[in-house]
């Protein structure tokens, strides 16, 4: 990635690895006559209506030939931007960007990136020519735009497929950009074959079956997008393996600077996904269209600065106030949806645009419940039976059961169906019947967890589904058809569960209309009891240190004011260290030990600790997921959904001091879980993955789950399962593979911490049963030290 310069000779940028002035920190972009007119800066300047743009844009600063000359300030979905002129950017009169000789300064930067990008490209074709087909994902923004351009490069035409997933919901400048493409590339390359997938219903119809997607309920991307295209080449290419290349850069996001450029199997087993561009930056990105005469997707022309759906949950304010005019047919349809369901959920008539249009209906967590929505789900647990009681099914729990294992039943006369279905080697009973308009079902589980996991999702599914097709996509047989109604094909069925464990739920529409977790098993009366006890402070590593130093006396020689002392004290009771007297516990003798060793270690297991204590930290942990980057403001809102009768104060105080406490912790910045950035008044929190937590964290957090749910007996897919209470996924975000390496480990180590089972299709994890976890850290400490 280039650094860029601000070039006043062809009123362009110069793009160098060496420093030639002031360094522009956000990379620009072009800014085209349509943008101009749509702001109103046609009552303010004078310029021509031309194929080229006329000035750069870097956030919402405009820049002339290096100098700036205007803002762009506010907006929403109801409004445009206001423009706000500096005095350089009095009376202007525009001319064209130079592109011939912007492109000529700018040649070798080119020339690097592009030869650097299409040398990987050529890398990918011959490791995978032989095993694999070849397919491009174009999505009709600038990006994908640039990686076929690339791709089509190297890769013969004849070995090459380009799949456009048309979610429904893109701009109708995005299916001009593909028409245009696809005329284009096909005179260019005899034999480029062109593929638009669709989902099997239009989007807006999935709104008012899952409820609007959010920046918590992310099942959008997944059931439009996703899933259409991995069903199209599992189809298309069979078991084959498919190398895709997909125009992902690192600059677009936090989690997207993580991915690997080239990785195989990490979202589907048969797909290898190729970064070809991963490392560019937007002005890059431009200046190479600009150079090789591509085709550049209208929207950018009007200003957007990302193409994709025209109503999204991240979409910004600035893309909300263009789309809405340059789209507003398009976008229409979706506010229409979303009045019907925020008035469903409680909105107040009065309150809908403000709601809307200031972007609250992007913070939902979950759903409440619906006279309107006609199925429901109750599962109840009954001895070593799990009984359902599912009110107007969407879906025919006979014909789910299948893709369990093979089943046989029959229907006495009281219509009562009665039957087994074989389960991992054993047959599991079950019963259903119809009374009135429910659907009651008894299953018989023998107090089998995993088993009992298997069918609450399947009692999702038999209520939910609503043949989405996310499930199609994941059978790698094909095994599951969706219309008219849901046929299992028992012939095809390899029983793999990829369909059950869909989403935690079993069901991606069950985990939309969820109600938000938050609270639970707190032995609390109220939901969120003790939410706001911290007094807004959190606990800083700082305390934690004088505490751990002193164990026996700080009570009586801390220096903190009375309210910080009031909020440590609880902070100190719900991770474990002190007891109902203030008293420290055996566990703050043995942290207080390992603490000038290891901190980053004390505090995963404070953390794991807090997550059974603290009505607060539950929230975070339970209801905010990896990767996710929200507001203070979106976590108020969240926390309200949760409990809507905690007061204002209440849920401020609580939500400041754990931002507080990840602020001045190793828990932000070491660890990761709680990353703070603050943006003027408003923080953020982004929650990432600590992917190498210490073995022995990792075995006190699997101990405590076991102490808290009563069994010691557990398994690695149940660990990640987002229903599991706590554990070292939930808490940590220790990716699978790197767990199971960390489980040898602790087998292999001289106590045998832990036994395991990670063969064939077994997943089991054995603890012992003379350990509990205060033992696990009085052996840690031994390592650590």
């Amino acid at each position: 990635m280039h650094k860029v310069f601000w070039d006043s000779e062809s009123s362009g940028v110069i793009l160098s690895y060496d420093n030639l002035g002031i360094e522009i920190n956000e990379p620009p972009r072009p800014v085209f006559y349509e943008e101009l007119d749509l702001l109103g800066f046609d009552k303010l300047w004078s310029y021509p209506r031309t194929h080229e743009p006329l000035l750069w844009a870097s956030g919402r600063n405009y820049y002339y030939k290096g100098r700036l000359v205007a803002r762009a300030v506010g907006g929403s979905m109801n409004s445009l931007p206001k423009i706000e002129l500096t005095d350089l950017g009095r009376d202007l009169k525009l001319d064209p960007i130079n592109i011939q000789l912007l492109v000529e300064k700018n040649k070798d930067a080119l020339f690097t990136i592009e030869n650097e990008a299409m040398d990987f490209v050529t890398h990918v074709y011959k490791v995978y020519k032989k095993k694999s087909s070849f397919v491009v994902s174009y999505s009709g923004g600038k990006d994908s735009q640039v990686v076929l351009d690339l791709v089509t490069r190297v890769i013969p035409p004849d070995e090459l497929t380009v799949i456009f997933s048309d979610t429904t919901m893109d701009i109708s400048y995005t299916h001009e950009a593909y028409e245009k493409t696809k005329q284009e590339y096909q005179k260019r390359y005899d034999g480029l074959k062109f593929y638009k997938v669709e989902p099997n219903k239009a989007a807006v119809e999935f709104w008012k079956d899952f409820g609007p997607p959010s920046r918590l309920q992310r099942w959008c991307c997944t059931v439009i997008k996703s899933s259409p295209a991995i069903s199209f080449m599992r189809k298309q290419f069979g078991r084959k393996s498919v190398v895709n290349f997909v125009g992902v850069r690192s600059d677009e996001s936090t989690q997207r600077e993580k991915h690997r450029r080239l990785s195989e199997g990490e979202k589907h087993a048969f797909q290898i996904n190729a970064e070809v561009i991963k490392d560019w930056n937007t002005t890059e990105v431009f200046l190479y269209m600009l150079y090789r005469k591509i085709y550049i997707n209208k929207g950018y022309r009007y200003g957007l600065t990302r193409i994709g759906c025209s109503v999204c949950p991240f979409n910004s304010v600035w893309s909300e106030s263009l789309l809405r005019r340059i789209e507003s047919d398009i976008y229409e349809p979706y506010i229409i949806v979303l009045k019907e369901f925020l008035l469903d959920q409680g909105v107040e008539p009065e309150k809908l645009d403000e709601y809307i249009y200031d972007g609250a209906w992007k913070k939902r967590a979950g759903s409440e419940s619906s006279e309107k929505r006609e199925n429901h789900l109750e599962i109840l647990e009954e001895n070593e039976k799990l009984i359902a009681v599912i009110r107007n099914p969407k879906q025919d729990f006979l014909e789910w059961v299948k893709v369990v294992g093979q089943v046989a039943y029959f229907k006495n006369a009281n219509n009562v169906v009665k039957g087994d279905v074989r389960v991992r080697e054993r047959n599991i009973p079950f019963e259903m019947e119809l009374k009135d308009n429910k659907t009651i079902i008894r299953v018989t589980t023998y107090g089998d967890k995993n088993i009992q996991s298997t069918f609450k999702n399947l009692f999702n599914k038999t209520t939910y589904c609503v043949g989405c097709g996310t499930c199609g996509a994941e059978c790698p047989v094909g095994a599951l058809t969706f219309f008219p109604s849901l046929k299992v094909n028992a012939n095809l069925c390899i029983h793999c569960g990829n369909c059950v464990n869909v989403s935690e739920k079993g069901c991606l529409v069950a985990k939309s209309l969820q109600t938000a977790q938050g609270g639970r098993n707190m032995n609390n009366d109220r939901l969120l009891k003790g939410f706001g006890r911290y007094l807004t402070f959190g606990m800083r590593d700082e305390w934690l240190s004088a505490y751990l130093k002193n164990v026996n006396k700080w009570f009586e020689e801390n220096t903190l004011g009375p309210k910080q002392v009031e909020s440590m004290k609880a902070w100190l009771m719900d991770s474990g260290l002190i007891d109902s007297k203030k008293k420290p516990t055996e566990l703050a003798e043995i942290l207080s030990r390992i603490y000038p060793y290891d901190k980053n270690f004390v505090w995963l297991i404070l953390w794991n600790n807090l997550y059974y204590t603290s009505s607060v930290c539950k929230v975070y942990v339970d209801n905010v997921e990896w990767g996710a980057y929200i507001s203070s403001k979106d976590f108020e809102d969240m926390v309200s959904s949760i409990d809507p009768e905690l007061n204002d104060r209440t849920k401020k105080s609580g939500i400041g001091s754990l931002l507080n406490m990840f602020e001045n912790s190793p828990l932000s910045k070491e660890i990761g879980i709680g990353q703070i950035k603050k943006n003027g008044n408003q923080r953020f929190v982004s929650k990432k993955p600590f992917e190498e937590p210490h073995p022995f964290a990792v075995a006190y957090s699997l101990y405590k789950a076991a102490e808290y749910l009563g069994y010691r007996d557990l398994t690695v897919s149940e660990v990640y399962d987002s229903r599991f209470d706590g554990g070292p996924y939930k808490l940590f975000g220790i990716p699978r593979s790197k767990l199971e390496r960390v489980l040898r480990r602790l087998q292999e180590d001289p106590e045998r911490i832990l036994k395991i089972d990670l063969v064939s299709d077994l997943d089991n994890i054995f603890l012992r049963d003379d350990l509990d976890s205060l033992q696990i850290l009085r052996i840690a400490e031994a390592r650590i030290k």
